[in-house]
């Protein structure tokens, strides 16, 4: 594996088992290595790491709107990972990219946590 050239920050006390990736090299070097899984709205890359918690990075490019629902939708993919984290599997490094084409305006935090589901079904992260 590689170790990770980066600072941690801790979201807060709801997330207990994630850490968020920052850096642009850590997540160019995960979509090129890491298994991944597309759905309708987000591509989900993922590769196993040799720590006992769990990395989290989200991408939204530009083309996805404005900040303001950039950042919303950032919010969501959060949420939605804090209510699935306790059934995953510890030590992997996890990134969530929104495909270009999703806008705000056609998608709602129940299909993106249908589509994130799905991805993490398929990626076989979730603990028996």
């Amino acid at each position: 594996m590689f170790s990770y050239p980066l600072i941690y920050i801790r979201w807060g006390e709801l997330v207990k088992y994630t850490i968020s990736i920052k850096k642009k090299g850590t997540f160019k070097y995960l979509i090129n290595k890491g298994r991944f899984s597309r759905q309708k709205y987000l591509v989900v890359y993922l590769i196993r790491n040799s720590k006992p918690s769990n990395v989290l990075g989200i991408c939204v490019s530009k083309k996805n709107g404005i900040s303001v629902h950039r950042n919303k939708m950032k919010r969501w993919i959060r949420e939605i990972y804090k209510t699935e984290e306790i059934k995953l599997k510890k030590g992997l490094t996890i990134v969530v990219m929104y495909r270009k084409d999703t806008k705000i305006e056609d998608v709602d935090y129940y299909k993106l946590k249908e589509d994130l589901v799905k991805a993490f079904e398929k990626l076989d992260v979730y603990e028996v």
